[in-house]
């Protein structure tokens, strides 16, 4: 997990003064106010970002910063009750409802998936070890990112790549993903490495679906933004409240068209709603929290909750988060339980270097968040 090198404090004033063009509501008041001015102007200043909403909870208390715009050429500075797609930061959200399925002894870690799929899938094994749900958590399954593969094209201009998957995915269905599936091919003995898989966090979400008779929709709202009151977070491909979203070059990407693989990225949300998630996930006593939050296989280094990556320093404190793109969004969601604080930041601009400075933003964040009265 790359640490960037923290700035002295006082760069702050010298960031201030060179953009004053960026509209923002940070009031500039506060040293936390200041320690986010500073960060965030740097990532501003690139001329490819567009918005960004900053959401932060610490010491039980929330706090809100927005700049740039909801859409180029307009002077329309982004709120904590902005819609952004949150991508895979979805991810933590179907770990958090597995976690409910385990202690409801709805479903075991060690449960061959093929005990849930209908039909006879020979394929999803690899020298006789089959795929447990264990391994669709920690991304340690072997199937491919995606259903059908899409490797071809990826070879496209990026301009061009959102559109084609969109155009493909937009009467892409359940049925066509389970036809798709008998012909998917595991790349190594489940459990043994690694390999990032939307398609296993899509079974994942299926299964719940399956054991608890519910929809993937239903049971967010049941056990996770209704309780918490996360009034803004839904699954929708049409929600007129989504900003519009871009890549690097300004060029206006398309949405999500699908709701059939909401568990593996789907979610809309806001920073408002995603701070009230994060001081939920900072409840150690919730045993659902807790069980999402602990690896499935221990390991050194990095390791993988119930979706949820986590990350531990040299000093021994724990860091747990996600990321999250698509060709127009981009976020990260992180946080630190030894400071009862988390940060969310979430963007309408979407590039290859977005994500992991973004993460910067909120490394900086937390590891100067001990300075902060």
């Amino acid at each position: 997990m790359k640490i960037k090198i923290l700035l002295p404090f006082c760069f702050a004033i010298a960031c201030n003064a060179q953009n004053k063009n960026i509209p923002t509501d940070n009031p500039l008041t506060t040293n936390l106010d200041k320690l986010v001015q500073r960060e965030a102007s740097v990532y501003m200043e690139d001329p490819a970002r567009v918005g960004i909403s900053i959401g932060i909870f610490k010491d039980g208390k929330s706090y809100f910063y927005n700049y740039g715009t909801t859409e180029l050429g307009k002077l329309k500075l982004p709120t904590s009750k902005s819609v952004y797609e949150i991508a895979s930061i979805t991810k933590t959200f179907t770990g958090t409802l597995l976690a409910h399925a385990l202690i409801d002894r709805k479903i075991k870690l060690n449960d061959d998936i093929r005990k849930y799929l209908n039909g006879n899938y020979t394929n999803l094994e690899f020298d006789k070890q089959p795929i447990a749900i264990a391994h669709l958590t920690n991304h340690s399954s072997g199937l491919p990112q995606f259903l059908p593969d899409q490797s071809e094209t990826f070879k496209k201009p990026m301009d061009s790549v959102a559109f084609a998957l969109s155009k493909f995915y937009k009467n892409y269905s359940k049925k066509k993903f389970y036809e798709d599936l008998h012909e998917a091919k595991v790349a190594f003995k489940p459990g043994t490495d690694y390999k990032y898989s939307n398609v296993g966090t899509q079974i994942a979400g299926d299964i719940l679906e399956k054991v608890y008779h519910k929809s993937y929709e239903k049971l967010l709202s049941e056990y996770i933004t209704k309780p918490l009151k996360m009034n803004h977070t839904i699954i929708s491909i049409d929600s007129v409240k989504l900003m519009t979203c871009y890549n690097e070059k300004g060029k206006v990407m398309p949405r999500n068209v699908t709701t059939i693989m909401a568990p593996t990225g789907g979610i809309l949300s806001t920073t408002e709603d995603l701070v009230k998630y994060m001081q939920y996930h900072l409840s150690q006593n919730d045993k659902y929290v807790a069980l999402s939050h602990t690896p499935v296989v221990k390991t050194e280094g990095d390791q993988t909750g119930l979706f949820w990556r986590i990350h531990t320093y040299e000093d021994g404190t724990k860091t747990i988060y996600h990321t999250g793109g698509t060709f127009g969004f981009s976020g990260v969601l992180q946080i630190y339980p030894s400071e009862n604080m988390g940060v969310v930041i979430l963007s309408n601009e979407s590039d290859g270097e977005s994500q992991g400075k973004l993460q910067d933003i909120v490394e900086s964040i937390l590891k100067n968040s001990s300075k902060i009265n």
